[in-house]
């Protein structure tokens, strides 16, 4: 009964019609259990430092992990865009020593959610890290080993599994020795291997958007065919904002011959006033 009254008082979904769903997470994600991290339930992790992706991505959360050494000014790039929490990658790979715990400090005062120390990261780092800093540090393992363990009892408060197509069976262990670990788990790119993941016991997905050259390539694409830059999502809707304005310019007599106004928008009027 709950499940009817659920479904028949759903709410049409909300769109902008100046956004586009390229940077959109697949939506077998939505099937995870989720990490829940101060009462937000977060299911993907867009692995992006892109900012006009991560702008418009729909992701729970961005995880801005990078192969350069870590720099606070990369941090407030991404923070001063997103729109969901970020996890920033701190070190443990090219970064290594004093440096790391600098920036994770220097990341939780700017705001971040989370730090990441990648695979290299020593079990000790782990441990200086997690009790340097209030915010969750996420561990990335690419196995299952003796070092996966120390990390998740040195403090590591998330385990990110990045073990290529071996994923899904690091997680399965990972789970059947932790179980109430919080585990994102690299997504593999496709909807098979995202569903296989999450039965593999991942609580949460991470996934790679296409950046904004490839959407800006495969929009010059379609315009070069005649086709309309997003031609799968169909026509978009009106704003009210769009719909006002039409509406004055017919009130007004200045309507061209496919219904629109003659009038140019006022962002791009020459003589604001007029």
């Amino acid at each position: 009964m709950d499940q009817e009254l659920t479904n028949r008082y759903e709410a049409l979904p909300i769109e902008n019609p100046l956004s586009s769903s390229d940077a959109r997470v697949p939506v077998e994600m939505e099937q995870s259990s989720g990490i829940l991290l101060q009462g937000r339930r977060l299911r993907s992790f867009a692995y992006t430092t892109d900012v006009a992706v991560i702008h418009n991505t729909n992701a729970d959360a961005i995880l801005a992990v990078y192969p350069f050494t870590g720099q606070p000014v990369i941090n407030q790039a991404v923070l001063s865009v997103a729109r969901a929490p970020v996890f920033v990658g701190v070190g443990g790979g090219t970064t290594a020593g004093p440096r790391v715990l600098e920036l994770a400090v220097f990341a939780e005062m700017q705001g971040v959610s989370g730090v990441v120390l990648n695979a290299p990261s020593e079990v000790e780092l782990v441990r200086e890290v997690a009790m340097t800093v209030h915010i969750p540090v996420m561990a990335t393992v690419i196995d299952f080993n003796d070092t996966a363990q120390r990390k998740i009892e040195a403090g590591a408060r998330i385990i990110n599994v990045a073990a290529g197509r071996r994923t899904a069976e690091v997680v399965a262990k990972i789970k059947e020795r932790y179980p109430e670990v919080p585990l994102v788990a690299s997504s593999g790119g496709s909807r098979e291997s995202i569903i296989e993941t999450i039965a593999a016991g991942a609580n949460a997905s991470t996934w790679t958007p296409p950046s904004a050259q490839d959407l800006q390539k495969r929009m010059m694409d379609n315009y070069r065919n005649g086709r309309p830059a997003h031609p799968e999502e169909g026509t978009r809707f009106q704003s009210p904002a769009s719909n006002s304005f039409y509406a004055q310019g017919a009130t007004n007599g200045i309507v061209t011959a496919d219904g629109m106004p003659a009038k140019a928008p006022r962002h791009k009027r020459q003589n604001p006033s007029a």
